[in-house]
């Protein structure tokens, strides 16, 4: 969004998603479904790929 200088919502509104949705996945508190992450890529022409939107898994903190 940056190099093309555009909005979260306006993005969201190419790819059709609501723009709650990427302002969540960008701050982290949200974890996008695979229709949105193909979206995602379609969207940036693959800059952004799935791996990227995949959060990496949280080891679990020792008890």
């Amino acid at each position: 969004m940056a190099e093309r200088q555009i909005t979260p919502t306006a993005f969201a509104g190419e790819i059709g998603v609501p723009p709650s949705t990427i302002h969540r996945i960008i701050r982290g508190e949200r974890d996008p479904r695979g229709a949105t992450i193909r979206k995602i890529v379609a969207g940036t022409a693959g800059k952004v790929t799935a791996a990227e939107l995949i959060a990496p898994s949280q080891p679990e903190a020792a008890a």
